[in-house]
């Protein structure tokens, strides 16, 4: 189950580094998957709780994809946060004057965005899609040839050789978690 206001704010917070607040969409949603798969790689589990999957430009967040391309209706957090898609590129909804207006972000989820912003958020979205496809740093995506599948939480920790006692700890986890959200939304 998204967390739509998590994800919205951790969107706002990337565009809110970047000089201009506005970037590609294909950036974005590559730099929100680094996001959640750094959360399951130090704390075993995702900040979005988003379902992944992998397409032809990489792993991606599928709902929140969806969420940005209008596909399906917000519960308004999105919309709030985040502008329309115009030519391929998303902004800032709201003029932010400090990191506090990210009233829903951990200072684990600010250190999260930070790490993965400072590693990666100098590169485009194409450089990003290249780095999807290597198999040191996304070694879980696979070629969808044009078309695209879901990728689990267990493959992705499998990827990055998690041993199985962690990975079934990460598992019962998740699924606590997104029985609590599910109670909240």
């Amino acid at each position: 189950m998204l967390n739509e206001m998590k994800v919205s704010q951790i969107a706002g917070y990337i565009l809110y580094k970047e000089d201009k607040q506005t970037m590609s969409i294909l950036k974005l949603m590559k730099l929100l998957y680094f996001v959640d798969r750094l959360s399951l790689e130090k704390y075993g589990e995702p900040v979005s709780f988003d379902n992944m999957v992998a397409m032809p430009h990489g792993m991606v967040l599928s709902n929140t994809l969806n969420l940005s391309n209008g596909t399906i209706k917000s519960l308004g957090y999105w919309d709030k946060w985040i502008s329309d898609k115009e030519n391929h590129n998303i902004s800032l909804n709201q003029d932010v004057k400090n990191i506090d207006e990210f009233d829903e972000l951990s200072i684990a989820d600010i250190e999260l965005v930070d790490d993965v912003y400072s590693k990666y958020g100098q590169y485009d979205g194409f450089d990003l899609t290249d780095m999807h496809h290597n198999n040191n740093i996304c070694p879980e995506w696979g070629d969808p040839k044009g078309s695209s599948f879901d990728v689990s939480y267990k493959d992705i920790l499998i990827a990055m050789g998690k041993d199985e006692n962690a990975i079934k700890v990460s598992l019962k986890r998740i699924e606590e978690s997104k029985s609590l959200l599910q109670l909240f939304h």
